[in-house]
């Protein structure tokens, strides 16, 4: 079993990876996109297609960064309460809250994923007559993510040493 562990925390770093440099690369096209926009306002320019890309790279953006941030439990939440319980408790939390990400996860990609071929057969941008299906994908996606890394934050983690305070405090300097 520990070596299913292993391989299933170095597939969730190869993914995380990926995920890391494709959500990097579309924030940078946002920024750009952006960029471009304003500049042509300025200048008195009107240019209709930017906010719809800016649209669909905004989704692309924030599901696979929620994607990301639930492995290392980057979300909103408790931790000064949670560290208070003994381990044992601390471990039913992680347990509980994985169980509810799943039923989040059950729900993006189910309903994203037929949300996204519904709309994907029928409905085509406005100006750049792109499928909507590629702007609504995003949602089962990023569902999928947080799924495989929640799954992940329970796992235990055969590689890595116990966490101390400090080495919270400078894997997140806001805690």
């Amino acid at each position: 079993m520990r070596r299913f562990f292993y391989a299933y925390q170095a597939f969730l770093d190869r993914l995380e990876k990926a995920a890391i440099w494709a959500t990097s690369f579309l924030l940078a096209l946002l920024l750009a996109n952006e960029t471009f926009g304003i500049g042509c306002d300025l200048l008195g320019h009107s240019i209709p297609w930017i906010t719809e890309v800016s649209v669909c790279l905004f989704a692309w953006v924030v599901f696979l960064g929620a994607g990301i941030l639930s492995r290392r439990g980057g979300h909103i939440s408790l931790d000064f309460l949670a560290d208070r319980f003994p381990p044992s408790l601390q471990f039913w939390l992680k347990v509980g809250y994985a169980l509810i990400a799943l039923v989040v996860v059950v729900v993006l990609v189910y309903w994203g994923g037929q949300l996204a071929l519904f709309v994907g057969r029928f409905q085509k941008s406005v100006y750049l007559q792109i499928s909507l299906f590629y702007f609504y994908s995003s949602v089962p996606v990023g569902g999928i993510l947080i799924g495989l890394n929640s799954l992940g934050a329970i796992f235990p983690n055969p590689r890595r040493e116990e966490m101390t305070k400090l080495g919270k405090i400078e894997e997140n300097p806001l805690y």
